[in-house]
Parts: C-alpha cells; structure tokens; sequence
C-alpha cells in the first residue's frame, strides 16, 4: 500500500505532459499573414523551422525571429486554405489552418493608405468641396467588404490571441478536479479493503 501511495505522490509530483507542448498563433492583415509560436509551459521557439502552403501547395517558409514570429504576404486571390506548420526539431510541432474568408476576399486598392499600423486601410480622399459633387461614385461592394474585414480582423485579433494562450494553459481547477478523482478513487479502494476484512 505505501508503494502505492508514493508511486501517487511521484505522479501527482510530475509535471503535465503539456506543459511543453507547442501552439501557433497566426493573424491577417490585408495580403500579411503574421503570428508566432508559443510554448504553453512558457517561452517562445526561436529559429524553428516554419512553412506555409495554400491548397497543398507551397506559399512560403523560414524560420521564426526571436520572439518566436514569423510573417509573409499571400497572393491576392487566396484559392484554398493557408496552413502554416511550425516545427522545432525537437518533437514539438504546431499547425493553423486560415481558411479563405479570413482574407476578405477582394483585395484592397493599391492606392490605400493605412490609418494606423494594423489598422484597416482606407481608399485614398482626394481634396473635394464640403459638398459631394453628384457625379462621385460610392466605393464598390467589394471595395467596402474589404474594409470592414480589415477593420474587423484588427480588432478580434487580439482577442483570438488572448483566447488562444487561455486554452493552452491548464488550469487550476482542471488539476484539483484530476487530483480529487485519484484521492476519490483510493478512498473507495480503502473503502472496499477495509469491509473485506
């Protein structure tokens, strides 16, 4: 029985499995795809090898910065699911899959000017009196729907990210609940011995 009990109490000791395990975390903006690797114990994979293929085939690949990113530009008609594929070496490898709707769809003007760094890009205004001459032509659905998917992608991206780091990391309650299910279960076991004798 004390054999048992500290074969309980090395395993209880033992850190998760997880704690090493490797996510990927990727974002767009525009035609710029960019993220980073994360290790849930901590820390970030620096020069690993990472690639990029759309709809099977080869996009682009490198190895990742100091912290961990990498970053490259898809080509304007994105025709397929990007997955990106990070791997250190050491047995830890991660995957993401962007499915073509992250990208917008259309692409955005080349004559657009960014209104901050990550922001949404917006077409270039030409200097116009207070009011709209009738023959302006509003922006094209197309042109519109790239906008707000910009927009909207800069703004949910750091929330995908926060959510992103919450599932990797194990929770408190995840590790009381496993450690009251083992001492459960060797009470019943002591529970049942005892009314055998």
């Amino acid at each position: 029985m004390r054999r048992a009990l500290l074969l309980l109490l090395a395993l209880l000791l033992a850190g998760p499995a997880a704690a090493h395990s490797l996510r990927l975390f990727a974002k767009v903006e525009g035609r710029e795809v960019s993220g980073y690797g994360f290790f849930v114990g901590g820390g970030r994979p620096h020069g690993a090898g990472w690639s990029a293929r759309m709809a099977g085939l080869p996009l682009a690949q490198g190895e990742t910065d100091a912290e961990g990113g990498f970053r490259f530009e898809v080509p304007e008609a994105v025709t397929g699911d990007v997955v990106i594929a990070l791997d250190t070496g050491e047995g830890h490898m991660a995957r993401v899959t962007l499915p073509p709707e992250r990208f917008g769809g259309a692409p955005v003007p080349s004559g657009a000017i960014p209104l901050k760094a990550g922001g949404p890009a917006l077409p270039v205004a030409e200097e116009r009196p207070s009011a709209p001459a009738p023959t302006e032509k509003a922006p094209s659905p197309e042109v519109l729907r790239a906008i707000v998917s910009q927009a909207v992608e800069a703004e949910v991206a750091p929330l995908l990210e926060r959510i992103e780091q919450m599932d990797a990391r194990m929770r408190v309650t995840d590790i009381v609940s496993g450690l009251f299910l083992i001492l459960g279960g060797a009470g019943i076991a002591l529970w049942a011995r005892g009314r055998r004798r």
